[in-house]
C-alpha cells in the first residue's frame, strides 16, 4: 500500500516556508500546472509565478496551503518534494497595494521593452508574481 503523505520542503532564500508531510503539492510549472503524489517518479520541473498549493498534515490535521511563489524549481522523488523559489508568501502576509503598485510599475517598464528579449520576460515574472498575490489575496 502507497504511503498517504511524503515529505515536502517549501524553500526561499531567506527561510523554509514550509516543512512537512503533503497528500499533494500543484505547483505552476511552465508547461502547466504539475501535481504530485507520493511515491512520484523522479521529475524536475521550472515553475513559473503562481498559486501553490498542498494538502498537508500539520498537528494532526490535513490542511490546505496556498502561496503565491515567484520563479523557481520543483524536485519530485519518490521519497520527498522540495519546491525551490525565489519568494514565497502567504495569503495572511500579502499587501494588496505593493502588489498592486508592483504590477503597475513592471507593466509601465515592460511597454518600452521588444518581446522575446530577457529584459521583457524578466518584468513579465515581476507581473505574473503580482498578479499571484491579488489572486490569492481574492
Amino acid at each position: 500500500m502507497a504511503d498517504k503523505t511524503i515529505p515536502f520542503r517549501l524553500i526561499t532564500p531567506i527561510a523554509v516556508a514550509f516543512e512537512g508531510d503533503a497528500e499533494l503539492v500543484i505547483g505552476v510549472g511552465t508547461e502547466g500546472e504539475e501535481g504530485i503524489l507520493p511515491s512520484h517518479a523522479p521529475f524536475l520541473t521550472a515553475l513559473r509565478p503562481g498559486v501553490l498549493r498542498a494538502i498537508v498534515h500539520e498537528n494532526g490535521e490535513t490542511k490546505r496551503l496556498e502561496f503565491a511563489t515567484s520563479d523557481g524549481f520543483m524536485q519530485a522523488l519518490p521519497d520527498r518534494i522540495v519546491v525551490l523559489v525565489d519568494a514565497a508568501v502567504t495569503r495572511e502576509k500579502i499587501d494588496v497595494a505593493a502588489a498592486r503598485a508592483d504590477l503597475e510599475a513592471a507593466t509601465e517598464r515592460q511597454k518600452s521593452l521588444t518581446a522575446q528579449t530577457a529584459d521583457y520576460a524578466r518584468e513579465q515574472s515581476l507581473i505574473d508574481f503580482a498578479n499571484a498575490r491579488l489572486t490569492l489575496a481574492g
